[in-house]
C-alpha cells in the first residue's frame, strides 16, 4: 500500500459543505407543504392546508412566501438538497484512499436519494412527474452535483493523484445522467457494478493510499 512521503504538494484539508435548506418558521413551512404534496398531490394541497400541518397560520405563510409556486419553489429546492447533500456528506464521511469501496459507498447513498431499499422510486419522483419537471429537475440536480464534485472532491484527488481524462466536468454530467438512466433502465444493477463503470469511465487510481500524516477533516480532533 504506498505511503505518504514528505515530498507531498501540500497538506489538504476536506471541506465541509454549508448545507442549502431553509430552516426556522420557513423550513417548517416548507417540510409541512413537501408532506402534504407527498401524501396527496401538488394540486390537492391548499395554502390553508399546509397552514394547518405546519401549526402557523394563513397570514404567517403568505408572510414566508407570496403564493403557492413559492411553496412549490422551496419544496423542489429541498429535493435538490437531498441530491446534492448525499454526495457532500458521503464526501465527508468517507475514509481517506479507498477509492474501490469509497466509490460503491458513494453509488449507495446516491441510490438511497432516489430509490428506497426494495427498489420503488422515493416520494419526490411522483412529485416532480406531476409538476412536469422531473426531467428539468435531474439537469439542475446533475449540474449542482458536478459542482459539489468539482469544489469538494476533485480538488482533493488533484492533491494526492492524477486525472487521465479531459473535460473533467462535462465527464461527470455526462456519467451522473448515465447512472440515473442507469438505475432506471436496469434496476437490478448493483453497486460495485456501477462503480465499476465510474472507475472505467473516468480512468480513476483504484490503488488504496494510506490515511494522510495530517488531520484531513476539520471537525476532527488531534490525535494526543
Amino acid at each position: 500500500m504506498p505511503e505518504f512521503t514528505s515530498d507531498l504538494p501540500h497538506h489538504v484539508t476536506r471541506q465541509v459543505r454549508k448545507s442549502m435548506r431553509l430552516e426556522g418558521t420557513a423550513g417548517d413551512i416548507m417540510l409541512a407543504a413537501r408532506e402534504l404534496y407527498e401524501a396527496q398531490g401538488v394540486a390537492a394541497t391548499s395554502m390553508a392546508a399546509i397552514a394547518r400541518k405546519a401549526g402557523v397560520t394563513r397570514s404567517l405563510v403568505y408572510y414566508y412566501f407570496p403564493d403557492k409556486q413559492a411553496v412549490t419553489d422551496a419544496v423542489i429546492d429541498d429535493y435538490l438538497e437531498d441530491v446534492v447533500e448525499s454526495v457532500s456528506t458521503w464526501n465527508e464521511l468517507r475514509a481517506f484512499g479507498d477509492t474501490p469501496s469509497e466509490l460503491k459507498n458513494c453509488v449507495a447513498a446516491f441510490r438511497r436519494t432516489l430509490y428506497t431499499a426494495d427498489g420503488t422510486p422515493r416520494p419526490l419522483i411522483g412529485v416532480l412527474e406531476e409538476l412536469g419537471m422531473r426531467d428539468r429537475f435531474a439537469t439542475r440536480a446533475v449540474r449542482e452535483c458536478v459542482a459539489c464534485i468539482q469544489d469538494y472532491i476533485v480538488s482533493e484527488y488533484l492533491a494526492y493523484r492524477t486525472i487521465e481524462i479531459e473535460l473533467v466536468p462535462e465527464t461527470f454530467g455526462l456519467l451522473l445522467f448515465g447512472i440515473v438512466g442507469m438505475m432506471k433502465a436496469k434496476p437490478d444493477i448493483t453497486d460495485e457494478e456501477l462503480a465499476t463503470l465510474i472507475a472505467q469511465t473516468l480512468r480513476l487510481d483504484m490503488t488504496v493510499m494510506d490515511p494522510p500524516p495530517w488531520r484531513e477533516h476539520p471537525d476532527v480532533p488531534e490525535e494526543r
